[in-house]
């Protein structure tokens, strides 16, 4: 299949019986993002938020606990685990579950689709107590990670609900999101996991110009969009609740995330020598926090970083077809990941760049036609010659929810 060839876009006729459709729009893009939000959320909400992660083969029924404990063969397992699809976790017995950063991007869709009108309270409810059931343990603040056991080959050794930056960075923007819209409790939950990351996440970096929070408690990691990301999380914080204690550290990790961009605009990974590679999503990491950075606290001393790597996300990360790069330098694979990051990004330049709207829905446009399943979830990653369709919750359909809710915000 040459998954850039043109075919034509098939509509859902499912819609969500709970104020699915919030706005009325007679354009066909319009109700093309309309009738594949509504399908998703049936669909995601069908299954109750669970699902199977490309990281999750050590959830196997099949495998005795002692594997976790061998590194090289439970690396190897996770690596396969990333191409098994659902044939694999079928013959190990791997069974669904709720990630937490699914559950914080559903609720970040959710409070998008609020806005635009939508009766999204109970399932907003609902999240909220699953994330407060299923937050890390034994940890005295608000925090989450992955519910799966994951194994790198030289880093690190993470069990199911480590906390972690990303994680918890995601659940408490959505937790904000749900006290903008006036849940007293959902600000606290967030206020807990903005303590958690100033208080447990550890600084490699921290100078008086430079800082870097690490990736969890445990590793003293340099990923640049992990620590760029909680940074934007701490200055949203010290705006919306008053933290201004938090404002010198944002401002020193962005320092930081400045500096380490090359200068043709790119970031790699992380700042490690095995993490040097630069990738689409990750580069939208980069650049949304900067940009939240500076809506929150009105500081335009990283304009110009901004630019530069707009600039080269734009240039190096798309095709003319508005299909999405997984890396800068090569088209396959196609990885919906990227896709959903791509519409949250220009939706984020949309004040800044004249294109940036128009970009937004040609990549949107394209993932509808190139990455959704009739069913109405979306699927894992088109390769040259092949495709896996794996309905990933987390990687795949709860950040689509979470593009399209905001797109159609937008809209």
């Amino acid at each position: 299949m040459n998954v850039l060839s043109q075919r034509r876009l098939t509509l859902s006729p499912n819609s969500h019986p709970r104020g699915a459709n919030a706005g009325v729009s007679h354009d066909p893009a319009h109700v093309a993002i309309d009738a594949a939000l509504a399908s998703l959320q049936y669909w995601i909400e069908a299954r109750d938020y669970a699902g199977n992660e490309p990281y999750d083969i050590l959830n196997s029924r099949l495998l005795p606990n002692q594997v976790f404990a061998l590194r090289p063969l439970s690396w190897g397992l996770n690596q396969l685990g990333k191409y098994g699809g659902s044939r694999l976790r079928r013959v190990l017995r791997v069974p669904v579950s709720k990630n937490p950063k699914a559950l914080g991007l559903m609720l970040a869709g959710y409070c998008d689709r609020l806005k635009a009108g939508a009766r999204s309270w109970s399932q907003m409810n609902y999240l909220k107590r699953e994330l407060r059931r299923l937050r890390s343990p034994r940890e005295e603040c608000f925090c989450w990670g992955y519910d799966w056991n994951y194994v790198s080959l030289r880093g690190p050794v993470l069990p199911a609900f480590t906390p972690n930056a990303i994680a918890t960075v995601f659940c408490g923007q959505a937790l904000l999101d749900m006290a903008e819209a006036g849940d007293q409790e959902a600000g606290e939950m967030a206020e807990s996991a903005g303590r958690f990351m100033v208080s447990r996440l550890n600084r490699p970096v921290d100078t008086e110009l430079d800082l870097c929070f690490s990736y969890t408690p445990s590793n003293r990691s340099r990923i640049f969009n992990s620590s760029a990301l909680t940074a934007a999380f701490l200055a949203r914080l010290a705006v919306e609740r008053g933290r201004d204690e938090y404002l010198p550290l944002v401002h020193r990790a962005m320092h930081y995330l400045a500096r380490a961009q090359r200068g043709d605009g790119a970031w790699f990974y992380g700042a490690g020598a095995s993490q040097h590679w630069i990738d689409s999503f990750h580069t939208g990491y980069n650049l949304e926090a900067m940009l939240a950075y500076r809506q929150f606290t009105h500081d335009r001393s990283f304009d110009q970083p901004i630019r530069r790597g707009y600039e080269f996300y734009v240039q190096n990360f798309f095709t003319t077809s508005g299909a999405p790069k997984y890396f800068h330098n090569r088209l396959y694979p196609i990885d919906i990941h990227c896709c959903s990051q791509a519409i949250m990004t220009f939706c984020a330049f949309r004040s800044d760049c004249t294109d940036a709207w128009q970009k937004a829905m040609q990549v949107a446009l394209w993932t509808l036609r190139h990455m959704r399943a009739s069913e109405g979830y979306f699927f894992y990653q088109h390769h040259r010659w092949w495709r896996d369709g794996t309905p990933y919750m987390r990687w795949g359909q709860a950040w689509m929810f979470r593009a399209l809710a905001r797109l159609q915000r937008a809209l």
